[in-house]
């Protein structure tokens, strides 16, 4: 979006939500200083049951499937078992901190994304379409920290969701203030309170856009499975502005860990090295004081897989291994090829301390979410009394099977 053509927007944003910034850099509750819809909605108002990322770049789970340039359709697109799908990413551009680019999309137009939205607003006009900023490596802390680029870049922001008659938007900023370890994006030590000013800020700028289109739109942020994030930046004011916190509940093991495990099992197993576990990390974020209903729990429709590695008596559960194999993730298609007997001659085994599935064949070693797991994890989201599940993403399931478990599960 051009910033001149939203100034006058800008200008009613910055006096709208100045005391906002304010109030939540001192982590009190800046929800309660923003302005409400006509219609009086909460904030917690919208919490979809089950919601999905989608992919701007094309499908297939290596370079290879990806250099064909096939991109997902709005016919493709299983609207029976969702609320919600999150269109995913747009980046700001660095140059001038505020304008929101689309790298991915394809330079020469042979895939319009904005049209396959429209097509799916006509197919499945339930659907709630929001856009997500962000995503691993994205650069936000040049913007947040400068009033006058965070007024403009929600400004352009605003002007995506009404342009395009979407529904909210999503920050996925990895991360605001990062772990003592590091992080390859850049940070500083104002995040943590740039990080609440900006979503207090987008929150009201969406409430005032409300008022103009009769629209109550969503804002929700996405937090990693880790218990650092909570003593580096404030998930309770956080919480208090968004409608939902997105758990990222997902990749506990890759190709950079120290040996195979699971990709996001629910419980911890007592071998596992790692110590890590849905139910461990969720526990985290509600101890914490994170409203139950305000977070989403996160599912991985995906598998990551490593090879050389030794059966050590437990069919390669928690060994080392000689290198990572399929470095760039497998779809659930590729997945269901080795369950039905495809490439590779597997075995699937079944984890009961940890409640997650995983394939050996002798030498590769696959973790992933299948129904069974689907299953566990919708029953404790049920228990927990959390908002819903989200899924990264739809392009690992294009032919609907784990999002059908999902929305019977859940229900």
């Amino acid at each position: 979006m051009k910033k001149k053509s939203r100034a006058g927007f800008i200008s009613t944003v910055v006096s709208v939500v100045f005391i906002l910034a304010i109030v939540a850099a001192c982590g009190s509750a800046p929800d309660a200083k923003a302005p409400t819809p006509k219609s009086g909605t909460l904030l917690t108002g919208i919490v979809p049951k089950v919601t999905t990322y989608i992919r701007t770049w094309p499908l297939g789970s290596d370079k290879a499937e990806q250099d064909k340039k096939v991109y997902w359709t709005a016919e493709q697109i299983h609207g029976e078992y969702l609320e919600e799908i999150i269109i995913a990413f747009g980046l700001i551009d660095q140059n001038d901190k505020s304008t929101i680019v689309f790298p991915d999309l394809p330079a020469d137009g042979s895939w319009d994304l904005w049209k396959q939205s429209a097509k799916l607003k006509e197919i499945w006009p339930h659907l709630r379409q929001n856009l997500s900023i962000g995503g691993w490596g994205a650069e936000f802390s040049d913007t947040a920290h400068d009033p006058d680029a965070r007024a403009a870049f929600i400004a352009n922001l605003c002007g995506y969701l009404e342009q395009y008659d979407l529904d909210g938007a999503d920050i996925d900023w990895e991360y605001p203030v990062g772990p003592d370890w590091g992080q390859e994006i850049k940070s500083r030590p104002e995040d943590r309170d740039n990080y609440l000013a900006l979503l207090a800020e987008l929150r009201a700028a969406m409430n005032v856009l409300g008022e103009k289109t009769g629209k109550r739109y969503s804002l929700s942020a996405c937090v990693p499975a880790g218990a650092w994030w909570l003593t580096k930046n404030d998930a309770i004011a956080a919480a208090k502005i968004v409608d939902n916190l997105k758990l990222m509940a997902y990749d506990y093991y890759g190709g950079w860990s120290a040996s195979t495990g699971h990709i996001a099992n629910l419980h911890t197993n007592p071998a596992d090295p790692g110590e890590r576990s849905t139910a461990q990390v969720l526990d985290i974020y509600l101890n914490a004081g994170v409203p139950a209903e305000k977070i989403v729990l996160g599912l991985a429709f995906y598998g990551r897989a490593w090879s050389g590695v030794e059966d050590g008596g437990v069919n390669g559960l928690f060994q080392k291994y000689a290198e990572a194999a399929y470095p760039d993730g497998l779809a659930w298609a590729q997945i269901k090829g080795f369950l039905n007997g495809g490439e590779g001659q597997y075995t699937r085994y079944w984890d009961e301390a940890a409640r997650a599935p995983f394939l050996y064949n002798g030498d590769i070693f696959i973790t992933y979410t299948d129904e069974q797991a689907i299953k566990e994890i919708a029953a404790y989201v049920k228990e927990k009394g959390l908002g819903g599940v989200m899924v990264w993403e739809y392009g690992h399931d294009m032919e609907g099977d784990l999002f059908k478990v999902l929305n019977e599960s859940v229900q």
